[in-house]
């Protein structure tokens, strides 16, 4: 996958991610990161309100990318790590946990915030480009592989290592190039690690004052972990991509790999990418006061 797109391809690596965060925030060993917080607003670009077709050309866009069902993955695999990360809890306590992590990373309130990221930053022309592109042949055809992966990642640990060992050298350099210009890798790291520290700040008054760090205790520790980790999940991405998009061509990845790195993919991946950590964040900042709230008690199961 050359963005993240809801994690898309990335939703395996994601889901061991995110156990790595739990434990984590839970040993007392949090991180942090930081970005901006989205807003919703209306509909307004530097030139003014979004015109019909604007508003058709996007949506057809966001459809044609397959961020829907991206994102139905990626809120899956977020209330599946929530509910992992936790251990000696009451079933009460662990049906709140997943009401509070399903209402807030809901696929359809993360869509929501992201499509408005879009509607601020819309550039006519961009979205043309790139429209075109979700349109070809070539375009339909990788979205639909995207989609395909993640339907079938729980059967690839055999073939990824299979793929990885077949892959040329011009096949990998593609597949990076891919992944550098895309910012997979570092946005599934960021996603998270933003996480990690919503539920790191929220749970800092319910920790013994041993257990606590400050701000820049909390800076260091993200910028270490983010390095340490973003290798490790560059070589897992890697061999993702290289199983997932296996059926293409040498000369049809060129290709994908020609479109992210143009004006209008780089408009479109970059935007995506950000968009999604904004939302994350908001739905992350949400999830983790309300659990500090509501189930202050899972900090101490997992010390």
């Amino acid at each position: 996958m050359a963005r993240t797109r809801g994690a898309k391809v990335m939703a395996r690596e994601w889901t061991i991610l995110a156990a790595l965060g739990t434990v984590l925030v839970f040993s007392g060993t949090p991180a942090t990161a930081s970005v901006a917080n989205g807003s919703d607003s209306g509909a307004m670009t530097a030139s003014g309100p979004l015109s019909v077709a604007e508003r058709n050309g996007l949506d057809e866009l966001l459809e044609r990318s397959g961020l829907r069902v991206q994102l139905e993955s990626l809120s899956a695999g977020v209330r599946i790590q929530f509910l992992r990360g936790q251990g000696r809890i009451s079933s009460q306590d662990r049906a709140t946990i997943d009401r509070i992590a399903s209402t807030n990373f809901d696929a359809d309130a993360i869509y929501s915030r992201i499509k408005v990221e879009f509607e601020r930053n819309l550039d006519a022309g961009k979205l043309a480009d790139a429209l075109a592109w979700y349109r070809s042949p070539l375009g339909k055809r990788i979205t639909g592989l995207e989609l395909m992966a993640l339907a079938f990642e729980n059967g690839w640990d055999s073939a990824v290592s299979i793929e990885r060992k077949q892959a040329s050298q011009h096949r990998i350099a593609l597949v990076e190039r891919l992944d550098a210009s895309g910012g997979a890798s570092e946005t599934t790291v960021d996603v998270t690690l933003f996480i990690v520290r919503s539920l790191t700040r929220a749970f800092q008054p319910v920790l013994p004052a041993a257990a606590r760090v400050s701000n820049v205790q909390l800076d260091d520790q993200i910028a270490r972990a983010r390095s340490r980790t973003l290798e490790q999940i560059r070589g897992t991405c890697l061999v993702s991509m290289l199983l997932a998009y296996r059926s293409l061509t040498n000369q049809e990845l060129s290709e994908y790999v020609q479109f992210v790195e143009s004006e209008a993919g780089q408009w479109y991946m970059s935007l995506m990418n950000s968009a999604l950590l904004a939302a994350v964040d908001v739905a992350a900042t949400a999830t983790a006061r309300e659990l500090a709230t509501a189930v202050p008690q899972v900090v101490g199961d997992h010390r």
